[in-house]
């Protein structure tokens, strides 16, 4: 926007003519929202004083547009002339003697501080907002309240926004607490509401003893009060800082609770809803404040639900033993609530019964009673209030049932939630199978009562899901009443919901969504009851009559229920024999709907209705026409009309042709040729989802293949070994799982052909979980067992293939050159050559009918291998004994054992490694032989010793991780712990290693016992190692749940270790530390405040461990504490990341100021720390900014020596930045004193002056820019 446009706006707006300014104005707003770039200055301050100008124009259109520009234009102006439009504001507001366009400009300051606090990043540019807000205030007092109200909600922004900057010396802090305190004895109630409201703001973000005396004035003000509207609102108040800042009023929840209980059933409508939220509150945040009074907590928040003087409940027939007709509700289930439900318009009381209702949802999520407890009381509470005459209410208590019995779901044992059909014997859901005859009467009651709240039923639904997914017997002997219910709701119009905010998480958009989403909870069991049976029987037509539903989801969700109905009846016909005969029309008329629809354009619904055209043939194939079986599988073998149609298709037919389909035989063999067609061109396409599904159905397919379609499949084959290629170091799983089904319907001269191709092709795969090696080994196994006369063959490529890949590497670890740096050992090379030469000879010594044995291996393992040839076969050997014994295929011989003794001796390491793991897993399975494994091992000292405790390693993660050998793992840890004990010198760290097995296989016995010998040991090299072992279990990311719970219970005693005698035991305990809270916040935040006074001594240099040595005619001084140090920086830079509100601010300041000065890697830590906590502690910086100043000077006054070398002059010069930035962050909380005199502000003048080139222009970046590079 030029100068000459700004002129242009400026004299239209000046006009007379009320339209012109009208338009000038509507023109400016929408060009404001086309600019990014910032305006001149001169003109920014033109635009805003007209602006000004025009919120005092006659017509309220201006007004606000004027208004709105305001809460725009201050992105293109700089902060000055911001700060100057606020204030000037401020000044029109304050001056105006009469009401005439005060709201305006009060509108406009609060549209435009709030956008200025929610978008600048700089927060002490909107502390600097406070003190013209604070001056109109002040000067305003008799002006409307709307007016007052307006300037308080600006400055709730800045205090909201800015608040620990306002605190800083010289900041308008006292000012706001002042002017708050002075409006809250203003004779206007709002006013004073509002500036209570603001003074909680200024609690919750204005820390320090500023807060605390404006907390403790509320909580005075509140104790005083005796009226209990001036109560009311100051309890909102605190209930308010409870919220955002629980830790700073806990000392006076004990108070509130007895004065809030003394009163809350007797006290007004507002004071008892405050009350109840103040109890809700302190259950949520502080329940261990509230745990005393729970008994009187709940008393008055039953007592508060149930508060009704001027409604009689009168009860109705709510005896479930006989149904009402279907016919009776049919008219019931309208899209319109009850116009005349209740008649009390004037009547408050029903915000005391969602007051009482909320506190118990509360309570319920507490851990002030037991999920069971919860159940029994507050679960027959809310039944109780199931028939509420008001709706708000009466949802507010369905939906607090339904989030008490989520509760009771989320405590079911792990089991039942991998197997959801599973009945789970569980306390709580025993309280809820007990209570819910009387919760199904109360909800039909209440649907019969107010049956045109469709709500009411949408919740109903959402109950009854909920407690069929607890115990789905539970409804069965209730059925007979919820059949008409569940009957009417499937016939009902298509009516949606007025949904309420308090229910929308729990229902869906529709009636018939939630009865369907019940019907899908309740068929998904693992056994149909009489009365289930009987259910369907009724409800089926119901279902499919929703097939042609005009509303959405409704139909997809349909096919979906149906899909899971027909699961559960070929359940219940297979396993106990029940006759569903009389279901066979219904499956039927559901499947020739399906395959009408099958074309339909909504995806979804298609998508659904292949999935039950798929279930419905694989469930019931054998019982439906032969018509709709070919018709059926016409439409799941056409794949066409794009990606995700193809996928769909996929999808529903690899369901048909899943285990236990009851789809005939020969109909799927008749069909495998066209679906193998099908499959062929989807293998060479590029849409991996696509070809991922089509590989399932190859699988499905290779028990129906035979020789006869061997053509057919070799294509097949080759498709599948063409995705391999396409990621040949980490294929599919399941391409590897088709190979191995295809290969057994495909010729020996197709296998012969593939031989030399298909080796090298998977030697390279890298196999990472247990089911990509499994799928490999399925592959070969199928070879050998299918082909038998050619494993040699495939044995002879398997051989050539690692042959090649280790004699490359060996080449390239003895190169010369950097090569040899580069060498890696062709670890998966080895691991599948390993794996598929064992599953080769599986396979062969299947098909000849012959016991496994090691003879294949013979030609492989010379007694000392020599060459590169010898070496690589001899540790291919070795890989493959060691999974053979792991899969206890080896038996106990002991001149296996001896052999491996011998060749863990060996003088080549890639033998001795291959050697250690064969060892220990033979010796895995032989307690005897671990124990005398383990005295071999710790009493060598030759070239085997550290190869022999590898054995160990593997050995007991095969004994104790694997086969959970309880009575080995006590052998070998009192074994190996009294070893580790006894010994005066370091041991290899290959014993934590071990350790560490034990700890993650049985946390409960092992943690705890690893901390006593951490704690206990006397000598300092066994608690070294104790440590490690620590550490490695940290560093296990895949610890379980109850790893986790006994690494809590121990972290006091393994942390007090922070404080040892011993420099090395310090450092590794800080480097456990230094992981607990990187990865495992949650373990060890409970014991920060304890353990900070510890951590923060280890930042001070212990001079004691600083030594002196002579190099040549030079002396150097070695800091062992320094790696020590730099741990405990890196730990207290976590600290202030992660839990800054439990840091010690004088602590962590007087670190800071220490490590200033300290090693450069310290030195960056330390700036992250500052420019991470100085808005947190402004005051506890400011108190040692002239500490600051001497430390500064010494980083930059350090001199590097006149021959250094570039490095170190780069990191002086490194050095010296970051002092420079440190103290431009610490100028902006230092007082106008501070800058004058003194060794920071000395300081400062030196960077500021220009005559200090490259310093002036780093500090000008730091100090005009908050996000200059550090």
């Amino acid at each position: 926007m030029s100068t000459n446009e700004c002129r242009e706006f400026l004299r239209k707006v000046k006009n007379a003519d009320q339209d012109i300014r009208s338009m000038a104005i509507s023109d400016l707003l929408s060009h404001l929202g086309t600019l990014t770039a910032t305006l001149p200055k001169d003109d920014g301050e033109q635009y805003t004083n007209a602006l000004i100008e025009l919120l005092l124009d006659a017509q309220s259109y201006v007004q606000n547009l004027a208004t709105e520009c305001l809460g725009q234009i201050f992105k293109l102006i700089d902060k000055n002339t911001t700060l100057t439009t606020v204030t000037n504001i401020c000044s029109r507001v304050a001056q105006r003697s009469s009401t005439d366009g005060a709201s305006a400009l009060s509108v406009a300051l609060r549209v435009m501080v709030s956008r200025v606090a929610e978008s600048t990043e700089d927060k002490s540019f909107v502390a600097k907002l406070a003190r013209p807000i604070v001056s109109a205030l002040s000067k305003s007092k008799e002006l409307p309240a709307d007016v007052n109200i307006d300037m308080f909600a600006a400055l709730s922004e800045v205090v909201e926004s800015a608040g620990s900057l306002l605190a800083v010396s010289g900041g308008p802090a006292d000012a706001i607490q002042a002017l708050l305190l002075d409006y809250s004895t203003h004779r206007n109630p709002n006013l004073v509401r509002r500036a209570f409201a603001v003074l909680g703001k200024f609690v919750v973000h204005v820390t320090g003893e500023r807060s605390e005396n404006a907390l403790n004035t509320i909580f005075q003000r509140y104790q005083d009060s005796n009226k209990e509207s001036d109560t009311a609102v100051l309890l909102g108040v605190l209930v308010a800082i409870a919220r955002q800042r629980p830790a700073c009023i806990r000392s006076v929840v004990p108070s509130i609770i007895d004065s809030e209980l003394k009163t809350v059933n007797e006290c007004d409508t507002d004071l008892r809803v405050a009350s109840l939220l103040a109890f809700e509150t302190v259950v949520r945040h502080c329940p261990e404040l509230a745990r005393e009074r729970s008994s009187e907590i709940y008393a008055a928040a039953i007592k508060a639900a149930k508060y009704d003087p001027s409604y009689n409940y009168e009860d109705g027939d709510d005896d479930l033993s006989t149904g009402s007709d279907g016919d009776d509700l049919e008219e019931e289930f309208g899209d319109e609530f009850d116009e005349d439900i209740y008649d009390d318009h004037d009547d408050t009381t029903w915000n005391i019964r969602t007051g009482g209702v909320r506190l118990l949802g509360t309570l319920a999520k507490s851990d002030l009673l037991s999920p069971t407890d919860a159940v029994e009381k507050i679960g027959s509470a809310l039944i109780g209030g199931f028939k509420e005459r008001m709706d708000v209410v009466r949802i507010e208590v369905i939906t607090t049932y339904a989030a008490l019995l989520d509760i009771v779901k989320a405590q079911l044992s792990p089991e039942s939630e991998a197997t959801p059909t599973m009945e789970v014997d569980n306390a709580a859901a025993d309280a809820v199978v007990q209570q819910t005859p009387q919760a199904v009467s109360a909800l039909i009651s209440s649907v019969k009562q107010y049956p045109k709240s469709t709500e009411t039923k949408q919740l109903a639904f959402a109950v009854l899901s909920r407690i069929a997914s607890i115990r789905h017997s539970a409804l069965d002997s209730l059925l007979i009443g919820i059949q008409p219910v569940v009957s009417s709701a499937l016939v009902a119009n298509d009516s949606v919901g007025a949904l309420q905010m308090a229910a929308t998480s729990i229902v869906r958009t529709n009636l018939k969504l939630d009865v369907l989403e019940f019907l899908r909870t309740f068929v998904t069991r693992s056994s149909m009851s009489d009365a289930a049976d009987e259910l369907l029987f009724v409800i089926k037509d119901g279902v499919k009559s929703n097939v042609s539903s005009k509303t959405a989801q409704v139909p997809a969700t349909t096919f979906s229920v149906a899909g899971d109905m027909l699961a559960l009846l070929r359940l219940a016909a297979d396993t106990n024999s029940r006759d569903v005969s009389r279901y066979i029309a219904w499956i039927q008329d559901m499947a020739a709907l399906a395959i009408e629809m099958a074309n339909t354009n909504d995806s979804q619904l298609r998508v659904n209705v292949y999935n039950f055209i798929g279930t419905a043939i694989r469930q019931f194939g054998d019982h439906v026409d032969a018509a709709i079986v070919d018709q059926s599988l016409s439409i799941l073998t056409t794949w066409k009309n794009g990606t995700a149609n193809v996928l769909a298709l996929i999808h529903a037919l690899a369901i048909a042709l899943s285990v236990s389909t009851h789809l005939p035989r020969e109909r799927i063999v008749a069909a495998v040729p066209s679906i193998l067609e099908q499959i062929d061109p989807v293998l060479r396409q590029n849409e991996v989802k696509v070809y991922l599904s089509a590989l399932g159905i190859v699988q499905s397919l290779s028990s129906y293949g035979d020789r006869t379609t061997a053509e057919a499949n070799e294509r097949i084959m080759l498709g599948v070994i063409g995705i391999i290629e396409k990621s040949p170091t980490s294929p599919p799983v399941v391409a590897l799982q088709a190979l191995a089904s295809v290969c057994a319907q495909v010729s020996e001269a197709s296998i012969k052909k593939t031989c030399s191709k298909l080796v090298p092709l998977l030697s390279v795969v890298s196999v990472h979980d247990k089911h990509g090696a499994g799928a490999l080994e399925h592959v070969y196994e199928a070879i050998g067992k299918n082909f038998p006369s050619i494993t040699g063959q495939w044995k002879s490529e398997i051989l050539s293939s690692w042959k090649q890949s280790y004699t490359s590497f060996d080449k390239q670890r003895s190169a010369k050159n950097n090569d040899a740096i580069l060498a890696q050992f062709p670890t998966s090379a080895l691991a599948n050559a390993a794996r598929s030469l064992l599953a080769l000879f599986i396979g062969h010594y299947k098909a000849v009918g012959q016991a496994w044995t090691v003879e294949f291996l013979s030609d492989l393992w010379p007694k000392a291998p020599e060459s590169t040839t010898e070496a690589a076969f001899t540790c291919l050997a070795l890989r493959v004994l060691g999974y053979a014994a792991a899969s206890s295929l080896l038996v106990q011989e002991p001149t296996v054992a001896a052999e491996l003794y011998a060749y863990v001796e060996s003088s080549n390491d890639d033998v001795r490694n291959e050697a250690a793991f064969a060892l220990g897993s033979y010796v895995g399975n032989y307690a005897d032989l671990l124990l005398a494994l383990f005295d071999n091992a710790t009493a060598s000292t030759g070239i085997g010793a550290t190869s022999k405790l590898l054995a160990v390693k593997a050995a007991l993660d095969l004994a104790v991780t694997t086969k959970r050998d309880i009575a080995t793992a006590e052998a070998m840890w009192a074994q190996i712990s009294a070893y580790v004990q006894a010994n005066e010198s370091p041991v290899s760290d290959v014993i934590a290693q071990i350790l560490a097995i034990f700890v993650a296989a049985f946390p409960e016995v092992y943690i705890p016992q690893l901390a006593s010998c951490i704690a206990n040991s006397k000598s300092t090299p066994a608690k070294v190692l104790f440590i490690t072992a620590f550490r490695t279990v940290l560093a296990d990311k895949h610890l379980s749940s109850q790893c986790d719970a006994q690494i809590k219970l121990v972290l006091p005693t393994v942390l007090a270790s922070i404080s040892d005698v011993d420099i090395n035991v310090r450092r590794l305990t800080l480097l456990a530390l230094y992981t607990l809270i990187q990865t495992k916040l949650e373990l060890v935040e409970d014991i920060i405040p304890s353990i900070q006074p510890a951590l923060f001594r280890q930042t001070v240099i212990d001079e004691s461990v600083v030594r002196e040595i002579s190099m040549g005619p030079f002396k150097r001084k070695i800091d062992d504490g320094l790696e020590m140090r730099k741990v405990a920086y890196m730990c207290v830079h976590l600290l202030v990341r992660h839990v800054l509100p439990v840091v010690d601010g004088v602590a962590l300041v007087d670190c800071v100021v220490r490590g200033l000065p300290d090693d450069p890697e310290i030195r960056v830590n330390v700036q992250h720390i500052v420019m991470e906590t100085v808005s947190t502690f402004p005051s506890d910086y400011a108190a040692r900014l002239e500490d600051f100043g001497k430390s500064i000077k010494e980083v930059r006054e350090f001199k590097v020596h006149k021959s250094a070398v570039k490095q170190e002059v780069d990191k002086k010069e490194d050095a010296v930045k970051v002092a420079v930035s440190i103290a431009a962050k610490l100028q902006s909380i230092a007082t106008p004193e501070q800058l004058k005199s003194g060794s920071f502000a000395t300081m400062i003048a030196d960077m500021n002056n220009p005559s200090n080139e490259s310093l002036y222009q780093y500090y000008k970046i730091c100090t005009e820019s908050p996000s200059a590079p550090m």
